[in-house]
Protein backbone atom coordinates (compact mmCIF):
# COMPACT_ATOMS: atom_id res chain seq x y z
CA UNK A 1 0.00 0.00 0.00
CA UNK A 2 1.45 3.45 -0.77
CA UNK A 3 0.73 6.36 0.63
CA UNK A 4 -0.92 9.28 -1.67
CA UNK A 5 -2.27 12.43 -1.93
CA UNK A 6 -5.58 13.26 -1.13
CA UNK A 7 -7.48 15.13 -4.11
CA UNK A 8 -10.99 14.45 -2.28
CA UNK A 9 -14.37 17.02 -1.72
CA UNK A 10 -13.76 19.14 1.37
CA UNK A 11 -16.79 21.15 2.15
CA UNK A 12 -16.60 23.82 4.65
CA UNK A 13 -19.69 25.37 6.39
CA UNK A 14 -18.57 28.74 7.11
CA UNK A 15 -21.31 30.38 8.77
CA UNK A 16 -19.21 30.35 12.33
CA UNK A 17 -21.59 30.00 15.55
CA UNK A 18 -21.86 33.09 18.36
CA UNK A 19 -18.32 33.20 20.02
CA UNK A 20 -20.03 36.02 22.28
CA UNK A 21 -23.23 34.41 23.65
CA UNK A 22 -24.51 31.92 25.30
CA UNK A 23 -27.71 31.26 23.52
CA UNK A 24 -27.97 27.42 21.98
CA UNK A 25 -30.37 26.69 19.60
CA UNK A 26 -32.95 23.97 19.87
CA UNK A 27 -31.51 20.51 19.76
CA UNK A 28 -27.81 21.70 20.51
CA UNK A 29 -26.31 21.90 23.65
CA UNK A 30 -27.36 25.03 26.33
CA UNK A 31 -23.31 24.95 27.33
CA UNK A 32 -21.99 26.80 24.15
CA UNK A 33 -18.67 25.80 23.36
CA UNK A 34 -17.36 29.27 24.50
CA UNK A 35 -19.92 31.46 26.47
CA UNK A 36 -20.26 28.42 28.91
CA UNK A 37 -16.81 26.91 28.77
CA UNK A 38 -13.91 28.81 30.14
CA UNK A 39 -10.83 26.83 30.46
CA UNK A 40 -9.49 26.12 34.02
CA UNK A 41 -5.72 26.98 33.86
CA UNK A 42 -3.76 28.38 30.95
CA UNK A 43 -4.51 27.70 27.58
CA UNK A 44 -2.66 28.25 24.08
CA UNK A 45 -3.11 28.91 20.57
CA UNK A 46 -1.48 30.40 17.53
CA UNK A 47 -3.79 32.87 15.81
CA UNK A 48 -3.63 36.59 14.22
CA UNK A 49 -4.73 39.17 16.64
CA UNK A 50 -6.53 41.99 15.09
CA UNK A 51 -7.82 45.58 15.79
CA UNK A 52 -9.47 47.73 13.63
CA UNK A 53 -10.58 50.55 15.93
CA UNK A 54 -12.57 48.79 18.53
CA UNK A 55 -9.94 46.56 20.84
CA UNK A 56 -8.06 43.35 19.77
CA UNK A 57 -9.47 40.35 19.06
CA UNK A 58 -8.37 36.93 18.21
CA UNK A 59 -9.19 35.59 14.62
CA UNK A 60 -10.65 32.55 14.71
CA UNK A 61 -13.02 31.75 12.26
CA UNK A 62 -10.87 32.64 9.18
CA UNK A 63 -9.46 35.73 7.70
CA UNK A 64 -10.37 37.95 4.76
CA UNK A 65 -7.92 37.96 2.78
CA UNK A 66 -7.99 41.85 2.70
CA UNK A 67 -5.56 45.11 3.48
CA UNK A 68 -6.14 45.22 6.21
CA UNK A 69 -7.37 42.10 7.10
CA UNK A 70 -10.80 41.78 8.57
CA UNK A 71 -12.24 39.14 10.69
CA UNK A 72 -14.26 38.26 13.58
CA UNK A 73 -13.24 36.77 17.38
CA UNK A 74 -13.30 36.93 20.64
CA UNK A 75 -11.99 40.47 22.79
CA UNK A 76 -8.51 39.83 23.88
CA UNK A 77 -8.03 41.83 27.47
CA UNK A 78 -4.96 43.99 28.89
CA UNK A 79 -3.45 44.22 25.10
CA UNK A 80 -0.85 46.84 24.44
CA UNK A 81 0.53 47.41 21.11
CA UNK A 82 3.37 48.98 22.14
CA UNK A 83 4.49 45.74 23.70
CA UNK A 84 4.20 44.30 20.41
CA UNK A 85 6.62 45.99 17.39
CA UNK A 86 6.32 43.00 15.20
CA UNK A 87 2.73 43.98 14.35
CA UNK A 88 1.92 45.28 11.00
CA UNK A 89 -0.67 48.56 10.24
CA UNK A 90 -2.64 50.03 7.57
CA UNK A 91 -5.55 52.66 7.36
CA UNK A 92 -5.99 52.82 11.16
CA UNK A 93 -5.73 48.99 11.51
CA UNK A 94 -2.76 46.90 13.11
CA UNK A 95 -2.24 42.58 13.76
CA UNK A 96 0.17 40.60 13.47
CA UNK A 97 0.11 36.68 13.95
CA UNK A 98 1.10 35.15 17.24
CA UNK A 99 1.67 32.31 19.74
CA UNK A 100 -0.92 33.24 23.13
CA UNK A 101 -0.62 31.74 26.13
CA UNK A 102 -3.21 33.04 28.94
CA UNK A 103 -6.52 32.88 30.41
CA UNK A 104 -10.30 32.40 28.83
CA UNK A 105 -13.40 32.72 30.93
CA UNK A 106 -15.81 31.68 28.27
CA UNK A 107 -15.96 35.63 26.15
CA UNK A 108 -12.01 36.94 26.81
CA UNK A 109 -8.68 35.82 26.43
CA UNK A 110 -6.31 37.31 28.72
CA UNK A 111 -2.85 37.01 27.65
CA UNK A 112 0.13 36.38 29.59
CA UNK A 113 3.13 35.02 27.59
CA UNK A 114 2.43 36.63 23.98
CA UNK A 115 5.45 35.11 21.02
CA UNK A 116 5.59 36.62 17.57
CA UNK A 117 4.98 34.30 14.59
CA UNK A 118 5.87 33.91 11.06
CA UNK A 119 3.02 34.53 8.33
CA UNK A 120 1.61 31.43 7.47
CA UNK A 121 2.24 32.39 3.55
CA UNK A 122 -1.58 32.54 3.22
CA UNK A 123 -2.51 29.50 4.65
CA UNK A 124 -5.16 29.82 6.47
CA UNK A 125 -5.81 28.33 9.81
CA UNK A 126 -9.10 27.51 11.08
CA UNK A 127 -9.46 28.97 14.38
CA UNK A 128 -6.11 29.58 14.55
CA UNK A 129 -5.10 25.51 14.57
CA UNK A 130 -1.41 24.80 13.78
CA UNK A 131 -1.05 23.01 10.09
CA UNK A 132 -1.16 19.42 10.52
CA UNK A 133 1.74 17.54 10.65
CA UNK A 134 0.33 14.02 9.63
CA UNK A 135 1.43 12.01 6.79
CA UNK A 136 -0.33 11.46 3.79
CA UNK A 137 -3.37 8.77 3.58
CA UNK A 138 -2.62 5.36 2.48
CA UNK A 139 -4.96 3.36 0.29
CA UNK A 140 -6.92 0.79 2.40
CA UNK A 141 -6.71 -2.36 -0.45
CA UNK A 142 -4.26 -4.76 -0.53
CA UNK A 143 -1.83 -4.10 -3.62
CA UNK A 144 -3.57 -6.44 -6.35
CA UNK A 145 -1.31 -9.32 -8.15
CA UNK A 146 0.70 -7.93 -10.42
CA UNK A 147 0.83 -4.28 -8.61
CA UNK A 148 -1.31 -1.39 -9.57
CA UNK A 149 -1.46 -1.48 -12.73
CA UNK A 150 -3.68 -0.37 -15.63
CA UNK A 151 -6.69 -2.53 -16.77
CA UNK A 152 -7.83 -0.40 -19.56
CA UNK A 153 -5.95 2.01 -21.16
CA UNK A 154 -8.86 3.42 -23.24
CA UNK A 155 -10.44 4.77 -20.37
CA UNK A 156 -7.31 5.50 -18.33
CA UNK A 157 -7.06 8.96 -18.53
CA UNK A 158 -8.28 12.92 -16.84
CA UNK A 159 -11.95 12.12 -18.74
CA UNK A 160 -12.63 8.96 -17.65
CA UNK A 161 -11.41 9.82 -14.18
CA UNK A 162 -13.87 12.89 -13.85
CA UNK A 163 -16.44 10.54 -15.26
CA UNK A 164 -15.73 8.02 -12.79
CA UNK A 165 -15.76 10.08 -9.58
CA UNK A 166 -19.17 11.24 -10.89
CA UNK A 167 -20.38 7.87 -11.58
CA UNK A 168 -19.05 6.96 -7.48
CA UNK A 169 -21.26 10.04 -6.06
CA UNK A 170 -24.16 8.86 -8.05
CA UNK A 171 -24.31 5.91 -5.69
CA UNK A 172 -26.58 5.72 -2.88
CA UNK A 173 -24.18 4.97 -0.20
CA UNK A 174 -21.46 7.05 -1.09
CA UNK A 175 -18.90 8.44 0.84
CA UNK A 176 -15.65 9.86 -0.55
CA UNK A 177 -13.31 9.88 -3.58
CA UNK A 178 -9.69 10.69 -3.72
CA UNK A 179 -6.40 9.59 -5.66
CA UNK A 180 -3.48 8.50 -4.29
CA UNK A 181 -0.29 9.58 -6.73
CA UNK A 182 2.49 7.66 -3.98
CA UNK A 183 2.89 4.83 -7.38
CA UNK A 184 4.13 7.24 -9.41
CA UNK A 185 8.05 7.14 -10.45
CA UNK A 186 8.40 10.33 -9.57
CA UNK A 187 6.91 10.50 -6.08
CA UNK A 188 9.87 10.97 -4.30
CA UNK A 189 11.15 14.02 -6.37
CA UNK A 190 7.51 15.40 -5.46
CA UNK A 191 8.37 15.19 -2.11
CA UNK A 192 11.25 17.20 -2.21
CA UNK A 193 9.04 19.29 -3.79
CA UNK A 194 6.46 19.42 -1.23
CA UNK A 195 9.57 19.55 1.65
CA UNK A 196 10.77 23.27 -0.24
CA UNK A 197 13.91 21.23 -1.72
CA UNK A 198 13.19 20.33 -5.57
CA UNK A 199 15.46 22.02 -7.52
CA UNK A 200 14.45 20.86 -11.20
CA UNK A 201 11.29 22.41 -12.97
CA UNK A 202 7.94 22.29 -10.90
CA UNK A 203 5.95 22.68 -13.68
CA UNK A 204 7.23 18.99 -15.72
CA UNK A 205 6.92 17.61 -12.24
CA UNK A 206 3.26 18.59 -11.67
CA UNK A 207 2.51 17.24 -14.82
CA UNK A 208 4.39 13.92 -14.70
CA UNK A 209 2.38 13.27 -11.32
CA UNK A 210 -0.82 13.86 -13.02
CA UNK A 211 -0.36 11.03 -15.20
CA UNK A 212 -3.35 8.90 -14.36
CA UNK A 213 -1.96 5.90 -15.39
CA UNK A 214 0.04 6.25 -12.09
CA UNK A 215 -2.60 6.88 -9.69
CA UNK A 216 -4.92 4.93 -7.47
CA UNK A 217 -8.32 5.99 -7.55
CA UNK A 218 -9.96 5.25 -4.25
CA UNK A 219 -13.86 4.67 -3.76
CA UNK A 220 -15.57 4.44 -0.36
CA UNK A 221 -19.16 3.43 0.15
CA UNK A 222 -20.78 2.35 3.05
CA UNK A 223 -22.99 -1.22 1.87
CA UNK A 224 -22.11 -2.52 -1.36
CA UNK A 225 -18.85 -2.67 -2.41
CA UNK A 226 -18.87 -5.07 -5.70
CA UNK A 227 -21.90 -2.50 -6.84
CA UNK A 228 -19.55 0.32 -6.51
CA UNK A 229 -16.61 -1.28 -8.09
CA UNK A 230 -18.93 -2.63 -11.13
CA UNK A 231 -20.16 0.61 -11.89
CA UNK A 232 -16.76 2.38 -11.50
CA UNK A 233 -14.96 -0.27 -13.54
CA UNK A 234 -17.50 0.68 -16.67
CA UNK A 235 -15.90 4.27 -17.21
CA UNK A 236 -12.27 4.00 -15.42
CA UNK A 237 -9.96 1.22 -16.24
CA UNK A 238 -6.71 2.59 -14.21
CA UNK A 239 -5.65 1.35 -10.55
CA UNK A 240 -8.91 1.45 -8.47
CA UNK A 241 -9.74 0.61 -4.69
CA UNK A 242 -12.97 0.02 -3.29
CA UNK A 243 -13.47 -0.11 0.30
CA UNK A 244 -15.88 0.37 3.12
CA UNK A 245 -16.57 3.62 5.50
CA UNK A 246 -18.25 4.43 8.12
CA UNK A 247 -20.55 7.49 6.53
CA UNK A 248 -22.01 8.75 3.70
CA UNK A 249 -21.73 11.68 2.48
CA UNK A 250 -25.10 12.61 2.81
CA UNK A 251 -25.19 12.35 6.08
CA UNK A 252 -22.00 14.32 6.99
CA UNK A 253 -23.64 16.95 5.00
CA UNK A 254 -27.03 16.53 7.43
CA UNK A 255 -24.77 16.59 10.53
CA UNK A 256 -22.49 19.40 9.41
CA UNK A 257 -25.31 21.79 8.44
CA UNK A 258 -26.91 20.86 12.12
CA UNK A 259 -24.13 21.95 13.34
CA UNK A 260 -23.17 25.24 11.43
CA UNK A 261 -25.14 27.36 13.98
CA UNK A 262 -23.61 25.86 16.99
CA UNK A 263 -22.51 28.54 19.37
CA UNK A 264 -18.57 28.81 19.34
CA UNK A 265 -18.96 26.73 16.12
CA UNK A 266 -15.82 27.76 13.47
CA UNK A 267 -16.82 26.43 10.25
CA UNK A 268 -17.45 22.27 10.55
CA UNK A 269 -15.88 20.45 7.65
CA UNK A 270 -16.80 17.39 5.63
CA UNK A 271 -15.73 15.58 2.48
CA UNK A 272 -12.60 14.93 4.25
CA UNK A 273 -10.27 11.56 4.14
CA UNK A 274 -11.23 10.95 8.01
CA UNK A 275 -14.95 10.36 6.92
CA UNK A 276 -16.27 12.25 9.26
CA UNK A 277 -17.33 16.04 10.30
CA UNK A 278 -14.27 17.80 11.68
CA UNK A 279 -15.70 20.35 13.75
CA UNK A 280 -13.38 22.73 15.18
CA UNK A 281 -14.67 24.87 18.27
CA UNK A 282 -13.09 27.52 20.53
CA UNK A 283 -12.83 25.61 23.36
CA UNK A 284 -13.68 22.20 24.72
CA UNK A 285 -13.49 20.56 27.85
CA UNK A 286 -14.45 17.30 26.60
CA UNK A 287 -18.24 17.60 26.88
CA UNK A 288 -18.80 18.86 23.71
CA UNK A 289 -17.05 15.77 21.67
CA UNK A 290 -19.12 13.88 24.45
CA UNK A 291 -22.43 15.29 22.97
CA UNK A 292 -21.79 14.76 19.79
CA UNK A 293 -20.76 11.59 20.34
CA UNK A 294 -24.14 10.50 21.70
CA UNK A 295 -26.42 12.70 19.19
CA UNK A 296 -25.07 11.39 16.09
CA UNK A 297 -23.00 8.46 17.35
CA UNK A 298 -19.34 7.34 17.82
CA UNK A 299 -17.09 8.17 14.69
CA UNK A 300 -19.13 10.95 13.06
CA UNK A 301 -18.16 14.33 14.24
CA UNK A 302 -14.40 14.84 15.18
CA UNK A 303 -14.14 18.36 17.77
CA UNK A 304 -10.97 19.93 17.80
CA UNK A 305 -10.57 22.63 20.74
CA UNK A 306 -8.79 25.77 19.49
CA UNK A 307 -7.63 26.81 23.02
CA UNK A 308 -5.24 23.85 23.69
CA UNK A 309 -4.74 23.70 28.04
CA UNK A 310 -1.26 24.02 28.92
CA UNK A 311 0.12 21.63 31.27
Amino acid sequence: MGRGIVLALVVALTGCGDVDSGGASPGKPAASPTAALPAEGRVRTVTTVLDQGDGPVMCLGGIADSLPPQCDGPDVAGWDWDDHPEHESADGARWGEFTLVGAWDGRTFTATEVEPVEPLDGLQNVGGLDPPETDPPTTPCEEPDGGWTVVDPATTNTTARGRATRVAEALPDYGLTWIDQSINPRWEDWQQLVAGQWTGSSLELEQAMNDPTHMILNVGVTDDLARAEAAVREVWGGPLCVYELANTIERLREVAEELSDLPGALGPQFGTISNRVDLPVVHDDGSVQAWVDEEYGPDVVEVTSVLESVE
